[in-house]
């Protein structure tokens, strides 16, 4: 099986943090975050793995090479210029072919499970399953609305005006049945929370709400990297 991590970002609210390293290379309990994110993949059996790169992609490619040491085999995609976190996956589309692949996001601090995504992503039959997690502020989040089934009925990036009656958010995980999904419907500078997940809802494809018991910790600011260090 094979995993997207995306880890183009340029993590520019973080300042200086991010001048000499790029963001999913920020170090907690002493190893990347990005390094973190590739074993809980490899936990799961999932033996390759494509990045996307832009912001200093060397010190990427240099720490995890060719992938073996972490027990993966990892291809690189360079980014010419900075594509939408749905957009990146478009350049990948031919190695990814037509089996169901997840996709994560390289910055964010988290444990899960991803073999029970898998399991629940099968049992729903599920074509787009989102991983999401409790938060009481959704307002920063793409809030996910669920009914009783795990179906998602209706999904908000960032609301600013009326906010869903919904405490569950992205929680940057996907695991996507088969790139026939989105292909016909992606361009290089879409989001998926922005515009990939409303048209997949919009016409009618299945799509479900993992909930996740564990905490999801983005390190955005120097804030809430302070407090994510200072938590583990």
């Amino acid at each position: 099986m094979k995993a997207v991590i995306l880890a183009a970002g340029k993590g520019e609210r973080l300042g200086e943090l991010t001048r000499n390293i790029p963001k999913p290379m920020i170090r907690i309990r002493g190893n990347p975050i990005l390094e973190k994110v590739i074993l809980l993949c490899k936990q799961a059996g999932i033996d390759e793995i494509l990045i996307n790169l832009y912001h200093l992609p060397e010190v990427i490619t240099e720490y995890f090479k060719d992938g073996s040491e972490f027990g993966v085999k990892i291809s690189y995609y360079l980014e010419k210029e900075i594509l939408g976190t749905a957009g990146a996956v478009v350049p990948m589309m031919q190695e990814l072919g037509e089996s169901p692949f997840f996709v994560l996001y390289g910055d964010n601090f988290l444990e899960i499970d991803l073999e029970s995504v898998i399991e629940f992503h099968r049992e729903k039959q599920s074509d787009f399953t989102i991983v999401t997690h409790k938060r009481e502020d959704v307002t920063n989040s793409g809030v996910v609305v669920l009914n009783n089934e795990m179906a998602v009925t209706d999904f908000v990036e960032k609301p600013k005006a009326k906010i869903p009656d919904s405490k569950w958010v992205n929680a940057g995980i996907y695991f996507i049945n088969s790139t026939n999904i989105i292909k016909p419907i992606i361009k290089p500078n879409d989001d998926f929370g922005r515009d990939v997940i409303p048209i997949l809802l919009d016409s009618n494809h299945s799509l479900f709400g993992y909930k996740m018991k564990q905490q999801v910790w983005a390190v955005d600011t120097p804030q809430m990297l302070h407090n994510t260090i200072n938590e583990h």
